[in-house]
């Protein structure tokens, strides 16, 4: 999911999703501790979610992880799409939802709302959270848990997300591409709803220079021939109001956060 903010300032020299991306100063940013489950807590009044979001790296060491409540998500502009970059349908993006009757997305619901919302955001800097360019995607991880008090309607995110099986992206209203959104199997989870999807976005060479470079600004490089192919996998788990995304490249860590989660969450009562 692409998100934007302003610039890292202790990691990023120019995280989507975005998660999708430099959003904050260090200083403000909670580093990355090992989580523990804590006491149980109801599924319909969950207590501090931050517990239960836990980087998926073998090595954390290697990581400089940034965590956020959704206040600051909401002052950050978290969850908001890279600057200059377009997306049709709306879906192809814009799939999660508040849970409420008018099917508001969270990604573009007010900030007000957002930064009311009980939830936190983890992702480690090498994601495209809170750029706007050089959104690199090597080794990243994002993601969020949030409690929605409506209940997330996980089949009505489902179908939407697939209305983008051939959907259109564009950059600086300039240079088009393509991004779709497939199913990817996930693992059962007992107690919990789960979806996954294989989000992909590519752009062609650019024959012409100005072309070509602004797919470099945004991409930070170009693959091989010139063009870009950018998989990412994503995992969203639902258990009682508590609902769980995470984006990253492989499949593997997709399920391993996913699983991260529901362990975490059934240890707290949430199934």
């Amino acid at each position: 999911m692409p998100v934007r903010g302003k610039k890292i300032a202790t990691v990023l020299a120019a995280m989507t999703l975005v998660f999708a991306a430099g959003c904050a100063d260090g200083e403000s940013a909670t580093k990355e501790t090992k989580a523990e489950a804590s006491a149980p807590a109801s599924p319909k009044a969950p207590a501090d979610l931050k517990d239960l979001l836990t980087n998926p790296h073998a090595d954390p060491s290697k990581d400089e992880v940034l965590t956020f409540d959704f206040k600051q998500v909401a002052e950050k502009s978290l969850l908001a799409p890279p600057k200059g970059m377009a997306f049709t349908p709306d879906s192809c993006v814009n799939y999660v939802t508040l849970g409420d009757a008018a099917g508001t997305p969270l990604q573009t619901a007010p900030a007000a709302t957002i930064a009311g919302l009980n939830g936190w955001m983890q992702f480690n800097t090498a994601s495209p959270v809170g750029k706007d360019h050089n959104l690199g995607h090597d080794n990243f991880f994002a993601q969020f848990v949030v409690e929605l008090p409506e209940g997330p309607k996980l089949a009505e995110m489902h179908k939407a997300a697939l209305e983008c099986a051939n959907g259109d992206i564009t950059l600086d209203g300039k240079v088009p591409g393509k991004l779709s959104n497939v199913d990817f199997q996930t693992p059962a989870l007992p107690g919990a709803e789960t979806m996954g999807l294989l989000q992909r976005i590519t752009f062609p060479p650019q024959k012409d220079k100005a072309a070509a470079k602004v797919l470099q600004t945004f991409y930070g490089h170009v693959d091989p021939d010139g063009g870009v192919d950018r998989p990412k996998h994503i995992a969203m788990v639902v258990m009682g109001n508590v609902f769980y995304y995470g984006i990253v490249t492989d499949a593997e860590t997709a399920i391993k956060m996913a699983a991260n989660f529901h362990r975490l969450a059934t240890a707290r009562g949430l199934a």
